[in-house]
């Protein structure tokens, strides 16, 4: 799978395997039960 949206992946983790591939950070997080990055409230 391509890195579909690496240029506007605002996670600081590149090195994740799903860093850019939305799809598979969502389901991954989903499974979890945990928000995704670029979904959370990040107040600076």
């Amino acid at each position: 799978m391509a890195n579909c949206n690496e240029q506007n992946c605002t996670c600081p983790n590149k090195q994740c395997e799903r860093h850019g591939k939305c799809c598979a950070c969502i389901n991954y997080h989903r499974d979890s039960e945990s928000k995704v990055f670029c979904m959370r409230d990040n107040k600076k």
